[in-house]
């Protein structure tokens, strides 16, 4: 059992840091408050080949990803910069779905826009009546002369605001009647498609937003995947991204912890320092274990992923246990800055808004911990029932 890192991975992780304190962190806090996209930023973390990890060997990435590096990368992006990134997930998503599943066509003409961070393509599968029971989705897709024809609506999906294409997942229907879901390629500039925001109290350059379909034509071949399997294959990928949605929490978790022991270790009081009442002390010590207990998590999960091995159950962990011991340290940390914390000029009452967006994203813990009966305990702890389409 090895819990360091290899050569590669030191060089990404001091990398990114060198990259993030120098380059992300000064000016977090002001991109934070605006719902602009950072496009600037983004195609600096590009230049970087960072938007590429999963992407492929054609595309610069590696031809066997190695997760526990896109980890790394992710949470050193995020103790700079918690929505920076999150702005490199949906990128990091797309390319991998796409590397296994797109035809040749949209892989050359999306993917090195993608790495480069000249385009941003989302991922829609949330509707207004059914979130995690993505089984419930009412958007459907109809064969045609020419390929298929969409109609239904998406929200709550990150970064759309700023997307020129998504893929989408809809319901078709077999030879047999059968419903099933699949994934689509969907230029967002083509008739019948409409796209709005969602305003929210964080997560502003992220964004999030709406997508409308009225009698929507793609062609043949924007299917993704093969028809009906979009939750056999293209779903998948959501075994890697809960842990690192949950480690852009810790790593921001960590950087309010770590501004609140500096602050605890010169703040003067009654005569003394803040460092030096167990209060203030205890407190941050029992969040640095908390945060690395979740870290943990997240990079087994992750580890497991580069194995080819089973790993369900451990994103589902990392997913519910990251959010809420980040949201705490954030939380507390803020509290040690006293009044100093609660002023929008520091940036923990920001990190806190924006990060508990990561308790709702891919699931929320109620969800998380039905996935870990289920994978754990068996079916019969499955409160649906798990042969519908």
């Amino acid at each position: 059992m090895d819990f360091g890192l290899n050569d590669q991975q030191s060089s990404i992780r001091d990398m990114v840091r060198r990259f993030g304190a120098k380059e992300l962190a000064p000016g977090y806090l002001a991109r934070a408050k605006v719902a602009e996209f950072p496009w600037k930023e983004h195609r600096r973390v590009a230049e970087l080949g960072l938007l590429g990890m999963l992407a492929g060997p054609e595309w610069g990435g590696e031809e066997e990803p190695d997760f526990e590096s896109v980890g790394i990368m992710m949470e050193e992006l995020a103790y700079a910069d918690f929505n920076i990134s999150n702005c490199v997930l949906p990128p990091l998503i797309i390319t991998s779905i796409m590397r296994e599943h797109a035809v040749r066509r949209l892989q050359e003409e999306w993917m090195p826009a993608i790495v480069s961070g000249e385009r941003m393509v989302a991922l829609g599968l949330t509707e207004p009546g059914s979130g995690s029971d993505a089984a419930a989705m009412r958007t459907k897709a109809v064969k045609t002369e020419s390929g298929w024809r969409l109609n239904g609506e998406k929200t709550s999906i990150t970064a759309i605001p700023w997307a020129t294409a998504a893929i989408i997942f809809a319901k078709t229907q077999s030879e047999s009647g059968a419903a099933k879901v699949s994934a689509f390629f969907v230029d967002m500039d083509r008739p019948g498609v409409t796209m709005s925001s969602t305003p929210d109290p964080g997560w502003l350059p992220v964004g999030r937003g709406t997508i409308s379909m009225v009698d929507v034509d793609i062609p043949a071949d924007a299917l993704i995947g093969g028809e009906g399997e979009a939750f056999r294959t293209v779903m998948n990928n959501f075994d890697f991204t809960r842990p690192l949605l949950a480690l852009t929490g810790i790593g921001c978790a960590q950087a309010s912890i770590d501004e609140a022991v500096e602050h605890a270790r010169h703040r003067e009081v009654f005569g003394s320092t803040l460092s030096k009442f167990e209060g203030i002390s205890f407190p941050l010590a029992e969040h640095t274990v908390h945060l690395e207990s979740a870290r943990l998590i997240c990079y087994k999960a992750l580890w497991k992923r580069t194995q080819g091995l089973p790993h369900t159950a451990d994103a589902a962990m990392a997913k519910w246990i990251g959010p809420l011991v980040s949201g705490r340290a954030i939380h507390d940390a803020l509290l040690t800055f006293g009044n100093y914390g609660y002023a929008s000029e520091y940036p923990h009452e920001q990190r806190l808004r924006d990060t508990l967006a990561v308790e709702i994203a891919d699931g929320t813990a109620q969800v998380q911990k039905i996935i870990i009966a289920r994978e754990l305990f068996g079916r019969e702890f499955v409160p649906y029932d798990t042969k519908r389409p």
